[in-house]
């Protein structure tokens, strides 16, 4: 199993940031590798801007904490397990930080290990978008 967490600063309230983060069926507003998404039940249905379906169960939601975990169904990509964690924590009264963290496994070392990459990839790249967008200009 590979492991992989990213974690970013905002200068904004955690409630702000858990508006947008917590919202399970409206990742596409925030994170460029997805064309779209909406919830059916606890199911997170996708297409990423390739055109490719995924899906993913959303296992736990805990809005009091401002954190959900989610796992991977479906989809293009490679994976025989994949596990993840979004939280917001508030670091002050005007500052929160994200961890986004997964564990993933695949058929082989060197598929899991690359696939590590594109899901450490895809985080960054999602934060920073995320970022921009909650962050007054």
């Amino acid at each position: 199993m590979a492991n992989v967490t990213v974690k970013v600063g905002f200068p904004v309230p955690a409630d702000t940031v858990w508006s947008w983060v917590g919202n399970t069926g409206n990742v596409a507003s925030w994170i460029p590798a997805i064309g779209s998404s909406r919830m059916e039940d606890d199911v997170r249905h996708l297409v990423f801007t390739d055109g490719e379906p995924a899906r993913e169960r959303i296992i736990e939601h805990i809005d009091a904490e401002r954190t959900y975990s989610y796992q991977y169904l479906d989809g293009p990509l490679p994976l025989q397990h994949y596990q993840s964690t979004i939280q917001v924590l508030e670091a002050t009264d005007n500052s929160c930080l994200i961890r986004w963290s997964a564990e993933c496994g695949a058929e082989s070392a060197e598929v899991e290990a690359g696939l590590a990459s594109a899901i450490r990839g895809i985080y960054t790249e999602a934060l920073d978008e995320l970022k921009a967008k909650v962050i007054p200009m």
